[in-house]
């Protein structure tokens, strides 16, 4: 989730493809199958578990055993047992109907899958290789396929239709009756009332639509990693910090790039490498050739994108209307916090018409700073010039460098000082466990978890009042080349619920980023963008951890797509607050706190330029969701690059040269969850701004407003509507303008 699925994030490739058409997910489609202990198995389960690695039950896998070929193997294993419980489904009667045989039966059936799905889509995010893309192109059909027949199953349906009307549904819980209707949702959003003709037109939209999407995060990551830029000339690096030109010729070392007595420095596409070129460097022309290689991702000769997005725009509508919907945005909205498509538009048209004087008077005064550094009077600016003018403005407003924060936010501080936070707050304690690298094919080391790369952290999260064990978590911080850019959380198991006086078995996540790595013999420090990310990537993991619903596919973020980002960026206020520094703000030399001025001007910079801030995000929205409304009055028979400015143009600052449309490598809106979804970013961070209120109120480190908000809203997952949970932590409905409050755009 995700860099931050701003990014974020995020590449759901695989696993958006398979939770988008298996239908056993509803809302975030992150709820996967149960977990039984491994000292609980059977002699089968555990014959099978050996022979099929990948639907192991007990909580940490073998990732070294869980091969590419080995996925491909267990994948068939499961679409067949999947297969084999539909048929005993489909044989139960309407008078042996209840529950469990029927929608816990339902529920279960794609738990094997879905588990396969995780680790596959995981590993695709985080060790990427070839092997592991043909396994994931060959079980695209054959996901599809199952899904197809799911839909397709008339007997199936039947079952389910019958069962959902019988009166003993009225007797179930209201988390059981409301999942039994999610269920009944699902197969009528899907197309389970279709024709033979038009169930096999749908079919055939999936498949080719699971291609596509696979393809364009092929595109995007390939592409990412084919551009570099080596200068061995330092002076083209002025304005550049001792740490990042460090970090930069050991990578380019790494490469067989330059020599101790020769250096050169080594810039990618990674954040942390062009992003401080971008944002630091006073050589213009290598800015320039940094933003020209961002603005070929998703572009050029292989790895164009445009042809794909317009399939898939085209697709995705024929689809929508195939299911009874008038776009595909009030398919993906119906059963949202925003109810449609429409309701979506108003929002950030009605937010970008409140912010558009502020961003406005913003823009001027931006061009006027940067005609008075010129010398002369500026109309346009490069796109190139645009993070570099930012930064020296803030600088001059607030007399603050980020840069000087950074011997304060050493990893290792940052970490323990937020798990500092969230276990005062949520009632929790986080131990770090022993782990292992195991090179494919070799054994464990008994009493160590075994991880995918050697960098990587794992650590348990346990109830600080009862002891228990909630759920384990991977940390997999730092940047490489076979891990996809951003920050993002990934369920990968959620543990079987609470019952027969016993509490619900442990869950298990990974949080994977591409934080500043250390350098030479220096640590790793941290920016205060990273600082952010973690915490905010953090409340993710804490609405995994804390999950405690009856039902699964209830658990942790399996929530309304828009009310996902809530815990994430309700904690990220915790990266800026002083109480919260306070906890990890320390110097890896001295050990001296951060000073109190520093933080204040930390602050007083937080919100610079709020309006430019709030409307890039608009515009993605914006664009996202005219796409997914509108395509074929607004981009049917234009270029991509030329329609999307044609649309953006009123909303953006004037530029003296075209960008490549941001949809050619936006992942989200293509092969991940947020398709006609990106507003949930903005509508979520209202929602935060509002939470946040009570901690401003009650204190920002007070317990009982945490354990309320982990009670309320952690806990619950999608066992009850978000407006309803909402309304239970704040005791009445959101302010729609809290967020431009908070940030002094509005009265």
């Amino acid at each position: 989730m995700g860099g931050r699925e701003t990014y974020s994030h995020t590449r759901k490739v695989l696993l958006m493809n398979i939770r988008q058409i298996a239908m056993t997910m509803v809302g975030c489609c992150m709820a996967l199958g149960a977990v039984t202990p491994a000292g609980a198995v059977t002699s089968t389960m555990q014959q099978v578990q050996s022979e099929h690695p990948f639907l192991y039950k007990g909580l940490y896998p073998s990732w070294s055993a869980m091969t590419p070929e080995q996925g491909l193997i267990d994948a068939r294993y499961a679409l067949a047992e999947a297969r084999r419980q539909v048929e005993e489904l489909c044989n139960i009667t309407p008078e042996q109907a209840n529950y469990d045989n029927v929608f816990g039966a339902y529920e279960q059936l794609n738990a094997d899958v879905d588990q396969i799905g995780s680790f596959l889509y995981h590993m695709s995010a985080v060790v990427d290789n070839p092997a592991l893309r043909k396994t994931q192109e060959a079980l695209i059909p054959e996901m599809t396929a199952f899904s197809s027949e799911l839909i397709g199953n008339e007997k199936l349906w039947q079952v389910i239709k019958t069962a959902a009307a019988q009166p003993w549904v009225k007797e179930l819980s209201p988390a059981r009756q409301r999942f039994v209707q999610q269920i009944v949702d699902a197969f009528r959003d899907s197309g389970a009332d279709l024709s033979p003709e038009d169930k096999k037109r749908r079919s055939e939209i999936m498949e080719e639509l699971s291609g596509l999407t696979l393809q364009f995060g092929k595109n995007v990551l390939d592409s990412q990693n084919a551009w570099e830029l080596c200068i061995d000339d330092k002076s083209k690096l002025a304005g550049l910090s001792e740490n990042w030109l460090a970090s930069a010729a050991e990578a380019a070392r790494k490469k067989g790039y330059g020599t101790p007595e020769k250096p050169c420095w080594l810039i990618t596409l990674d954040y942390t490498s062009v992003g401080d070129v971008l944002r630091l460097c006073q050589v213009e022309e290598t800015r320039r050739l940094c933003w020209e290689g961002q603005n070929s991702v998703g572009r050029d000769g292989k790895y164009d994108n445009a042809p794909i997005v317009a399939r898939v725009m085209e697709l995705r509508r024929e689809l929508a209307t195939l299911l009874g919907f008038k776009t595909f945005a009030d398919m993906k909205a119906a059963h949202r916090m925003v109810g449609s498509g429409e309701n979506a538009m108003n929002f950030v048209d009605n937010m970008m018409k409140k912010v558009k004087p502020a961003y406005e008077q913003e823009c001027a005064e931006f061009m006027e700073f940067i005609s008075a550094q010129k010398g002369e009077k500026v109309d346009a600016i490069n796109p190139w010039d645009r993070r570099y003018y930012m930064n020296k403005l803030s600088r001059e407003r607030y007399n603050f460098d980020p840069e000087l924060l950074r011997p304060y936010q050493e990893a290792n501080r940052v970490l323990k000082g937020m798990f500092s936070i969230y276990q005062n707050l949520l009632g929790v304690t986080i131990t770090e466990l022993p782990t292992v690298h195991v090179a494919s094919g070799t054994a464990t080391v008994e009493g160590a978890v075994e991880v995918w790369h050697p960098g990587v952290r794992v650590f348990a999260v346990s109830d600080a009042s009862t002891g228990q064990h909630l759920g384990s978590f991977y940390l997999d911080l730092f940047p490489r080349s076979t891990k996809r850019d951003g920050a993002w959380v990934m369920p990968l198991k959620y543990g079987k619920p609470a019952q027969n006086g016993k509490p619900h078995e442990p869950h298990l996540a990974s949080l994977a980023g591409n934080m500043t790595p250390a350098v030479g013999d220096k640590p790793a420090l941290f920016s205060h963008y990273d600082v952010e990310t973690l915490f905010h990537e953090f409340g993710h993991m804490m609405h995994v951890m804390l999950g405690d619903t009856e039902i699964v596919s209830h658990c942790g973020t399996s929530v309304a797509w828009d009310f996902v980002e809530l815990p994430s960026q309700l904690f990220e206020n915790w990266a800026w607050d002083a109480a919260g520094i306070a906890t990890y703000g320390f110097h890896y030399e001295t050990g001296e706190p951060i000073p109190a001025e520093m933080v204040q001007k930390l602050n007083a910079s937080r919100f610079f330029m709020p309006a430019s801030d709030i409307m890039g995000q608009l515009c993605i929205a914006k664009l996202d969701l005219e796409m997914h409304v509108n395509y074929n009055e607004k981009f049917k028979g234009l270029g991509l690059d030329e329609a999307t400015d044609r649309l953006l143009d009123p909303w953006r600052l004037r530029f003296t040269t075209r960008s490549s449309s941001i949809m050619r490598h936006l992942n989200h809106c293509i092969t991940g969850g947020y398709a006609a979804g990106y507003y949930a970013y903005k509508w979520a961070e209202v929602l935060a701004a509002d939470a946040f209120t009570r901690f401003a109120t009650e204190g920002v480190m007070n317990k009982k407003t945490g354990m309320d908000f982990r009670s309320e809203i952690l806990s619950r997952g999608d066992s009850m509507p978000a407006g309803e949970l909402y309304r239970g932590f704040m005791g009445r409905d959101p302010n729609p303008d809290a967020l431009l409050q908070k940030q002094g755009l509005i009265k």
